[in-house]
């Protein structure tokens, strides 16, 4: 019974393990996020949530994160607001072209405040990938 619980629960954890962000999908060094912030192509703005994108070499989209004390001073509050873009990030990925996007939250927002803006901005990276829409 043990072993069956065991396979399960590997199972799972592989599941969601497939779902997560890998390092691949991340901006890890300041060089790189100091590239996105001086150079940006693309640059948009809704409330608090600012996003700025450059085309990479890399293949795939790549996410930074800048979620500063200044602006949400509790912790627990700052990984939240982490933990909701790395999941919009998430789902559009697969949408997404190759881009460094490094998103920055400059405020309180709320949690269905920051998903829709989110949403939003992702879309708009997406039309601007294919203006003419998917043909």
């Amino acid at each position: 019974m043990r072993a069956e619980r065991r396979v399960v629960k590997d199972s799972l954890s592989d599941q969601l393990m497939s779902l997560g962000l890998p390092k691949q999908a991340r901006l890890l060094n300041s060089t790189e996020y100091t590239q996105v912030l001086r150079r940006a192509e693309i640059k948009v703005v809704k409330g608090p949530v600012q996003l700025k994108a450059q085309r990479n070499a890399a293949g795939r989209a790549r996410l930074g994160l800048i979620v500063p004390k200044r602006g949400i001073a509790k912790a627990c509050d700052r990984n939240l607001v982490k933990r909701i873009i790395r999941e919009q990030f998430r789902t559009a990925q697969r949408r997404l072209p190759a881009l460094d996007i490094v998103v920055q939250v400059f405020g309180k927002v709320s949690k269905q405040q920051l998903a829709v803006a989110l949403q939003k901005h992702f879309s708009t990276l997406v039309e601007q990938r294919n203006p003419g829409g998917d043909k």
